[in-house]
């Protein structure tokens, strides 16, 4: 047999070299895991696969993802994105950028419900982009305000991302859950505190609202956005009284987000229908394919004892865990650049969980830190889906705009990072809170 590291090696630039030859990303997870399992162990090995690989995709916490993702679809066509949009515009056209902060916020009531950060980009931005081009915003500074905040659907429950770090760690889906809101929070108060002052100094990036609207229009507003509200009070309300487990509350919101859709908004017809199924099983194959994939190579790790060799090389380093932790997160915010969100995470967190826990951390804080990475993934090209979801939602937009207006973000989101590494209370106080 071939020394066990030459086979990793060879594994893993099998796989860059099918990224590079944009494979598709369970295409190039599974050759070079399934390639690596026969290096390390011949047949043998590839044969134990289909077991382990059923009783991956078995897992109960797997099961709220296509009902979350379900949930998000039947919202994304009842108009609903256009009400929060708009209530949110009454409540910030006062302040400088109103439009953009109002994108901010009408992106975080919707990541609460979605939980994809990409339908909150296509729901939010087909209607705040066109709208803040019309009144002379620059593109980059329209796009880059929906783009990033569309990513608070991975860190501010329900999120599909912690339901996929469940899977693997263990760990509570509702402590999870609970220990994203304060960051998905405070990450929504930064990027509507940026809108608000990079338009107060350089005001030539979103003119002045000339729109006035009264209290009683303002409150009017929050009135056609109730059922969101109760929708999202439902979902997590059900979660953390004890009535339902994160399973049986994405059931039940997602039953909520059709009676919501069909009876308030009336957009219930055969179009829609197909629309929503058809959507939902789409984006739940693609990510169990991903999920399947991404299992045979952490398999292949697994055998290669790659884990323990990692571990054993973190704990032996003479530098303290601090700037381990600093370095783990560059590394990362680096492969995000290069992999999808999904796919960084079901690979990385074998590796890096039990790293982590022998240096002293905990892994719910890790959890919650491994998303804003991700946050940071999916807003960075060359790979970053919600900056082509923008440029499709919105065609009239120049790439190179996107990129531009995104760039402030990335920095936001890694101090951000800074923030959670000097006080991970901000992530583990709500989990112990309501344990």
């Amino acid at each position: 047999m071939i020394a066990d590291g030459l086979v990793v090696t060879l594994a893993v630039a099998l796989l860059l070299v099918l990224i590079a030859l944009r494979s598709p990303i369970f295409v190039a997870l599974g050759v070079a895991g399934v390639a690596g399992l026969l290096g390390l162990g011949g047949f043998t090995a590839v044969e134990l696969v289909p077991l382990a690989l059923v009783s991956q995709l078995q897992e109960y916490a797997l099961v709220a993802a296509p009902l979350y993702i379900l949930l998000g679809e039947a919202l994304a066509v009842s108009g609903l994105g256009r009400d929060l949009f708009g209530a949110a515009h009454r409540w910030f056209n006062r302040v400088p950028g109103g439009l953009g902060a109002s994108a901010v916020g009408a992106s975080t009531v919707f990541g609460a419900m979605s939980g994809v950060s990409i339908s909150s980009v296509a729901v939010i931005g087909r209607m705040a982009v066109p709208e803040m081009l019309e009144r002379g915003y620059r593109p980059g500074f329209a796009s880059g305000a929906v783009a990033a905040s569309g990513a608070l659907a991975m860190l501010i429950p329900p999120s599909l991302m912690f339901i996929l770090y469940s899977s693997i760690t263990g760990e509570s889906v509702a402590d999870l859950f609970a220990g994203g809101l304060l960051p998905g929070l405070l990450l929504a108060a930064m990027m509507i505190i940026y809108v608000v002052v990079r338009a107060k100094v350089a005001p030539e990036n979103a003119p002045v609202d000339p729109d006035r609207f009264t209290w009683g229009e303002r409150f009017a507003a929050i009135g056609r956005i109730s059922p969101a509200l109760l929708l999202i009070l439902l979902v997590l309300g059900s979660i953390y009284t004890g009535v339902a487990t994160p399973t049986e509350a994405a059931a039940v919101g997602a039953l909520a987000a059709f009676v919501v859709t069909g009876a308030i908004y009336h957009k219930l017809g055969w179009a829609n229908l197909r629309r929503i199924f058809v959507s939902t099983a789409q984006v739940t194959a693609a990510v169990l394919a991903i999920v399947g994939a991404a299992f045979v190579f952490t398999q292949m790790l697994v055998l290669a004892r790659v884990p323990d060799a990692f571990t054993e090389f973190i704990v032996g380093l003479d530098v303290p865990p601090v700037v381990v932790m600093i370095g783990i997160m560059l590394v990362l915010v680096v492969l995000g650049c290069l992999v999808d969100a999904a796919s960084l995470l079901l690979v990385v967190t074998p590796i890096l969980v039990p790293a982590i826990e022998e240096l002293g951390y905990d892994p719910l804080w890790f959890g919650v830190l491994l998303v804003v990475n991700l946050e940071i993934a999916v807003i960075t090209p060359p790979v970053g889906l919600n900056l082509y979801t923008m440029k499709s939602v919105v065609p009239e937009l120049d790439l190179a705009d996107i990129f531009r207006g995104i760039a402030p973000y990335v920095a936001i989101e890694m101090l951000l990072l800074a923030i959670m590494i000097a006080f991970p209370q901000l992530a583990t106080f709500l989990p112990e809170l309501l344990g």
